[in-house]
């Protein structure tokens, strides 16, 4: 194997081994606690026991350890551009394709604002929510489409047929079917989670919705 490398990258004979391997990224989780103390998480795979990762990858492997992110203490930018800390967050928050059905998980997404910056919106954790090209763009320029992100992590669509769903960590959940009200007045949905209940007020872009 190492004369293969040597080979094909025509390095020197004194080129150590781990300067010609690929470099390769992997997102390990790592969780505080007597019950979850061998257990890590590594994106894309899945939960692996601390031992495994140590005993594959120590010798290996060089790291960068990052310090646990304050989700709720990252303070709002005044800008349109998305700070990388606030990336971070969202990836940590909202793993996941917001669009309703969507399972797309990687870091590459597009980070949208839920409420345009151009329209008010903030720059900040509570207004952003992770999308792939298609699915940002379905949402930015399709007018039947309608999104409210009510707390940080949760997301309230409306498709163009009147469909509503619950978007969250979790997946999507679509809501009962509703009577339209033609005079769009505001209504009142309640969403039962256990064990948390959600009593959320809409505006005109989610009519006659009610549980």
């Amino acid at each position: 194997m190492h004369a293969f490398l040597l080979l094909v990258s025509g390095q020197p004979d004194d080129t150590e081994l781990h300067e010609l391997l690929p470099k390769v990224e992997l997102y390990v989780h790592t969780y505080a606690g007597p019950d979850r103390e061998d257990v890590v998480r590594v994106e894309s795979h899945g939960p692996l026991t601390a031992t495994w990762l140590r005993e594959v990858l120590g010798e290996r492997a060089r790291f960068t350890v990052r310090p646990v992110l304050d989700l709720a203490g990252l303070a709002p930018v005044d800008a349109y551009e998305i700070p990388e800390r606030h990336r971070r967050a969202v990836h940590l928050m909202t793993p996941a394709d917001t669009f309703p059905f969507a399972s797309c998980t990687t870091r590459s997404m597009q980070v949208d604002h839920t409420i345009p910056h151009a329209r008010g919106g903030v720059s900040g954790i509570g207004n952003y929510g992770p999308m792939t090209l298609h699915h940002h763009r379905v949402k930015t320029h399709a007018p039947d489409w309608h999104v409210r992100q009510p707390f940080p992590g949760i997301y309230l669509w409306r498709d163009p047929h009147g469909g509503h769903y619950l978007v969250d960590h979790t997946g999507t959940r679509r809501l009962p079917d509703t009577n339209h009200d033609h005079h769009r007045r505001a209504s009142v949905v309640e969403l039962w989670r256990q064990p948390v209940g959600l009593d959320i007020q809409l505006g005109d872009d989610f009519p006659g919705l009610a549980a």
